[in-house]
């Protein structure tokens, strides 16, 4: 999952990759791949990434054109997300088996993100706000 915008932000604000790398506590190397999309970014980086930058996870995911520069929390809180995620399946009217294979996982990685025991991964909550557009933003209590 290449991340175009990643790129285009960090050079937009004049930084390095290494820079960037500091700021998230990884190596460079381990940033770059990030940004060119040869491995996924953890989602609690990238709600880091999105907090420095004062922009949306939506944003940078290119999943909305609207920068929206607004107050964030400071942290990802698992729990919360797995609060979300249940919402949205439930205002969906779906089983966890339904909403989880729709997006290519099986049920019991659904129920540990649902109950707050593993963060979603970042491809799967993309899957999950492409396919049912909700924000990503939203699931992560950013909005």
């Amino acid at each position: 999952m290449e991340i175009v915008l990643l790129k285009k932000i960090r050079e937009k604000n004049e930084q390095t990759q290494q820079e960037l790398a500091d700021i998230l506590k990884v190596k460079r190397g381990t940033y770059a791949s990030w940004e060119c999309g040869s491995d996924t970014i953890p989602l609690n980086k990238l709600f880091l990434i999105a907090n420095y930058y004062k922009t949306s996870i939506d944003y940078i995911l290119g999943l909305s054109k609207e920068i929206e520069r607004t107050k964030f929390n400071k942290e990802i809180n698992k729990e919360y997300v797995g609060k979300r995620l249940k919402e949205l399946r439930q205002k969906l009217q779906l089983s966890q088996t339904k909403i989880a294979s729709s997006i290519g996982i099986n049920q019991s990685t659904w129920w540990a993100y649902e109950n707050g025991k593993t963060l979603i991964t970042t491809s799967s909550l993309f899957s999950l706000v492409k396919k049912y557009n909700y924000s990503a933003d939203w699931i992560c209590g950013r909005k």
